[in-house]
């Protein structure tokens, strides 16, 4: 160690021992005690229990303000209940043509219950395993027919298209 670089450290030392010392000594002016606060007086239930009735009077009154909300007309739990009376009946005319169109035939209960699937040069070969109402199963491929009433248009790896020959409108049945 050089003469220089021993001068510095003993220097820094000084310091530092010059730093503690002046933290742990007293200030000069003792701070002044804080005024007391006075304690505020003791509640007696007596009085909370009077100041929670002039609240709930007070609510009481602003609620008799308050204006009753409407009764609603319409329940959402109920299907097609009875409109409310404030709404003017259709016209004549609008009754006879509603009257008139007939009611959408039931769907058959059908499920997927598989797909298998055979591969050959042309392509995957699929034929669907369909379950029926009761015990009836049909085992079809494109272009089959499926209850008397549904012709199969597409198989795919996990889903199957049937196009309803009555109201030519498409059924997807998938795999659960």
């Amino acid at each position: 160690m050089t003469l220089r670089s021993a001068a510095v450290y003993g220097s820094c030392g000084a310091v530092l021992v010059a730093c503690l010392a002046a933290a742990n000594m007293p200030s000069q002016a003792p701070d002044p005690a804080p005024a007391r606060q006075p304690r505020p007086a003791r509640v007696t239930p007596d009085a909370i229990a009077a100041e929670i009735q002039s609240e709930a009077a007070r609510l009481h009154a602003r609620m008799a303000d308050a204006p009753a909300p409407a009764r609603a007309s319409r329940n959402p739990f109920a299907f097609g209940g009875a409109r409310a009376s404030r709404e003017a009946a259709p016209p004549p005319m609008v009754q006879a043509s509603v009257a008139s169109v007939p009611a959408a035939p039931v769907m058959p209960e059908l499920l997927l219950m598989g797909i298998a699937e055979e591969t050959s040069p042309a392509g995957p070969h699929r034929t669907a395993i369909i379950g029926g109402a009761g015990d009836a199963i049909y085992m079809v491929v494109e272009g089959d027919a499926v209850a008397g009433r549904y012709r199969v248009t597409k198989i795919g790896v996990d889903a199957v298209e049937l196009e309803d020959q009555a109201t030519k409108g498409y059924r997807r049945i998938a795999l659960r």
